[in-house]
């Protein structure tokens, strides 16, 4: 029998519950979901996304109590782990003397002063509800700033679903990334090719107008491809000379692998930063920081501020308190963070050794704990970037994570990211399910 055939009726016989929720789902809401990525593709092929009511260390449980290794860890925000008993804690403590109040907290002086003090690049912070806002904000902060109205931003870089930065997100990247947004011309955006000396060209015949170059040091729209240092230098070097300001997107890098942010791993340091996810403890936030001369551009005492941090929610107490519990138990974490990252390598060089011996039609990126499996429309020996971008099968990606979440392993984009809680067996029962999956799908027609 068909392998997609045999996986969608083993799913959807055992999943009740989760099948009668995404009926009514769909009913009420467009397409059932309210993040887009959250029904993992498969309605394309037929079934629907589990339902989950419980999470705790590395497991998620469903509505019909299937429990899962779980690798999409909350969008990566849960490095901790689901539930940590640290971090509910000052949850629960803090719940119970209210939850908000449109007032400043202590706990927002305490983690702005955390992260100032763990990034030489960052002098002062805003904090917001999300990582698109805080991506929305630093652009404004860059074209105040300078003056200019031009934002280069990577081909493949995600910054959010703010109609600031949605242009070349996906192939076969024609600009705006969909209706209702603005062609880049009229929005002052320019597109470039990462790792590609052309665009030194563009930076330099658009430096009269160009406010800022934004990157993710690692693309996660795109699909975990790390950004050569090289590249990433030449950036620094460029906009330095030019007066441009650099932001580094490190709403998923930052604090994921070492404590602090990427950047100063690198020793690359931008002008502007955004932060989100690890560093709210899972709960919902959105910072910006960077050099006081262009933060203090916010500071409502000014007459011609800029705006920023408008939210109801920027500096949720309880997202304050989270993330400030979250980035103490990191900072006693290195033994955490080596481990993580070891089993992460591993995991993405061994992947990859098996799909290339036996020719089938995925590859897996990523950096440390930070990993992607690319379902192919074909065989590609030693594909590049714009190979699995080109070749990239969607249908293919759901069947991979139907496969999985029957095999009680939960993750996006084919794994998603480790977390400290996350062991070898887990890592070694992924890799055994993976192994054992990939060779029909690549011989399924879809």
């Amino acid at each position: 029998m068909n392998f997609l055939k045999v996986e969608i009726e083993k799913f959807t016989q055992k999943r009740p519950n989760s099948q009668e929720l995404w009926k009514r789902s769909i009913q009420g809401i467009p397409g059932g979901i309210s993040h887009n990525i959250r029904n993992l593709g498969l309605p394309s092929i037929g079934a629907f996304p589990v339902f989950i009511k419980s999470g705790h260390d590395a497991y998620l449980i469903d509505v019909d109590n299937f429990k899962y290794i779980d690798y999409w860890q909350g969008h990566y925000s849960m490095l901790l782990g689901h539930n940590h008993p640290g971090v509910q804690e000052v949850i629960l403590n803090k719940l119970k003397l209210g939850w908000h109040f449109g007032t400043v907290s202590e706990d927002q002086v305490n983690l702005a002063e955390m992260l100032i003090e763990d990034n030489p690049s960052v002098e002062e912070v805003r904090f917001s509800s999300s990582g698109t806002e805080s991506a929305m904000y630093a652009t404004r902060l860059a074209r105040a700033f300078t003056g200019k109205p031009l934002i280069a931003k990577a081909k493949m870089g995600w910054h959010g679903y703010a109609d600031t930065l949605l242009y070349d997100v996906k192939a076969p990247f024609l600009g705006k990334e969909g209706p209702g947004i603005l062609p880049e011309d009229q929005a002052g955006i320019i597109t470039f090719e990462v790792n590609n000396e052309t665009t030194k060209d563009l930076i330099q015949d658009n430096a009269h107008e160009l406010a800022a170059v934004i990157i993710e040091p690692v693309l996660g729209g795109g699909g975990g491809f790390p950004v050569k240092i090289e590249f990433l230098k030449m950036l620094r070097e460029m906009t330095e000379k030019l007066d441009i300001l650099l932001i580094f997107d490190e709403i998923i890098t930052g604090y994921r692998f070492s404590y602090g942010l990427f950047q100063n791993q690198l020793r690359i340091f931008p002008d502007l930063t955004t932060m989100g996810k690890i560093v709210g403890g899972g709960l919902c936030i959105g910072v910006v920081g960077g050099r006081e001369e262009i933060m203090e551009q916010a500071n409502p005492q000014l007459n011609n501020r800029v705006w920023t941090g408008g939210g109801t929610f920027s500096a949720h107490p309880l997202s304050m308190a989270a993330g400030l519990k979250t980035l103490e138990i990191l900072k006693q974490s290195s033994h955490d963070y080596d481990r993580t990252n070891a089993i992460g390598t591993k995991f993405i060089t061994e992947l990859n050794e098996v799909f290339g011996d036996e020719n089938l039609s995925f590859a897996v990126t990523g950096y440390k704990s930070y990993i992607t499996i690319h379902a192919l429309s074909k065989y590609l020996e030693n594909p590049g970037m714009n190979e699995i971008i080109q070749f990239n099968s969607k249908k293919r990606e759901a069947l991979l994570q139907l496969a999985l979440l029957n095999r009680n392993i939960s993750g996006m984009h084919g794994i998603g990211a480790l977390s400290f809680v996350h062991t070898t067996q887990h890592i070694n029962q992924t890799q055994e399910a993976v192994e054992e999956i990939t060779p029909p799908i690549s011989k399924t027609q879809i």
